[in-house]
């Protein structure tokens, strides 16, 4: 079943204020259909490379993805109720370049770099990922 649009928002934010302290820029809103220009690593380096590799910001967007869609993030888009939404490009290609994620099947999936990265904040628990309870978090 398709997660509605207004829970990945909620969980998005959350992220992005805990782990980034600033509300989500992007993500605002589902479009009716799949991008399947995304489908190809080329699309995502065609991003504005001002942004910076690896910040809280990255880590907050990957960790809001992977609780909500699990650990296959196809490039087409992501599936909600409502239509698609579109990974953020920037963030994507600067997780792709700093190692956190690899291309498989026509999908970013994580490395185990991005698994000791995201380990703090969600732990895969079959093919979901859970948020880390307090007796689960590294001391």
């Amino acid at each position: 079943m398709r997660p509605r649009f207004s829970n990945f928002r909620k969980t998005l934010k959350e992220w992005c204020l805990l782990i980034d302290g600033k509300e989500p820029s992007t993500n605002k809103t589902h479009n009716a259909k799949p991008n399947y220009d995304a489908e190809t690593i080329d699309w995502w380096y065609e991003a504005d490379r001002t942004h910076e590799e690896d910040t809280p910001r990255d880590q907050a967007y990957l960790v809001a993805y992977l609780e909500v869609f699990g650990p296959v993030l196809p490039m087409k888009g992501l599936a909600v109720h409502e239509g698609w939404i579109y990974p953020d490009r920037a963030i994507m290609r600067s997780l792709h370049t700093a190692g956190l994620l690899v291309v498989e099947d026509k999908a970013f999936t994580l490395t185990d770099v991005g698994r000791s990265q995201i380990a703090e904040h969600l732990i895969q628990d079959g093919t979901k990922f859970r948020r880390v309870t307090g007796t689960e978090q590294k001391g």
